[in-house]
């Protein structure tokens, strides 16, 4: 009985370990995306110029070459997703991968944005 006990106990040490584990690893800190960014969608011939400043989740930026929606962002980042929206509140984009020194996603019209850090 006794022998059972101790393996009981060391089943549930086990297991709270691999969740205190798990836990951490999805706690990663997010990917850094100060810099300038240049880039374009797969629709436009337009060079986009995304200039991000981060602080800790938070990103602030200003984005040129989108004609009509150049300006100020911001942004929440969390582990390698970032997403954007404009200052006046008019939109998000969808989820954004970022890739060390590439960031790129879908936009909701099927257009597929790619952006490469050119300096930090």
């Amino acid at each position: 009985m006794r022998y059972m006990w101790k393996q009981t106990i060391l089943v549930l040490l086990v297991g709270f370990s691999i969740v205190m584990l798990a836990g951490y690893a999805s706690a990663q800190s997010p990917a850094d995306v100060s810099g300038t960014w240049t880039g374009g969608t797969t629709t436009g011939a337009a060079t986009l110029v995304l200039v991000l400043k981060q602080d800790g989740q938070k990103v602030t930026g200003t984005l040129s070459g989108a004609g009509t929606d150049d300006g100020p962002v911001t942004g929440i980042i969390s582990g390698s997703t970032i997403r954007l929206r404009y200052d006046d509140g008019r939109e998000t984009t969808p989820a954004l991968n970022v890739k060390g020194d590439r960031i790129d996603g879908v936009f909701s019209g099927g257009s597929q944005v790619v952006l490469r850090r050119t300096s930090k």
